[in-house]
């Protein structure tokens, strides 16, 4: 089974009708301006200013499981894993810069999530670069200086949840481990989080 078998159609058709938006080109021609001015500023010098990244030295195990999401989903841009202070639980992937893939995980989820949990979760958040769901800027879109159009805000809403929907299944089906628990023990650990 390949990730492109699985993603859910509906992300695709609004992936694909976002990347020929005039609005949407707007922003991604702005960004790119602003990217090759020095302007903006990367995620990566955010990501060390506000948590710390983890090598493989301090992380083995988290490296281990990212090894193994790498291979199985054919992922050629390396990664780097950071971990943030939080009582809550959440992990992001960032969209690439300078050849390099950034996901980021809450301190809490760290803690109390098992090495299965830890393996769906990393696999749902490298879904989202599979998918190239960054190529939308869905963010900068929805809090840029112009708001959107009302149906523009309300259909990027609705791909959000579509994205979501085509990062899971497939991440446990190509991130499977004998004996792994996949979304089912996620959810049931989100369910039980204060």
């Amino acid at each position: 089974m390949t990730a492109a078998r699985i993603r859910c159609a509906n992300d695709v058709k609004l992936s694909q009708t976002f990347l020929e938006n005039p609005e949407i080109k707007r922003v991604v021609a702005q960004l790119g301006r602003l990217e090759k001015k020095g302007e903006r500023p990367t995620t990566r010098r955010q990501l060390l200013s506000t948590s710390v990244r983890l090598s493989r030295a301090m992380a083995e195990p988290l490296h281990s499981m990212a090894d193994h999401c790498v291979e199985r989903l054919g992922i050629e841009t390396p990664l780097e894993l950071y971990a943030y202070a939080s009582p809550q639980f959440n992990a992001a992937c960032f969209k690439p810069e300078h050849g390099r893939v950034f996901i980021m995980f809450s301190s809490s989820l760290l803690e109390a999530f098992t090495n299965q949990e830890l393996l769906f979760v990393m696999g749902h958040e490298l879904g989202h670069h599979v998918y190239q769901h960054h190529d939308v800027p869905i963010g900068y879109v929805l809090r840029g200086r112009r708001p959107p159009p009302a149906d523009l805000a309300l259909d990027l809403f609705a791909w959000s949840r579509y994205a979501e929907i085509s990062a899971d299944p497939g991440r446990c089906v190509l991130c499977e481990r004998p004996g792994q628990r996949g979304p089912g023990a996620v959810q049931a650990r989100l369910r039980n989080h204060p």
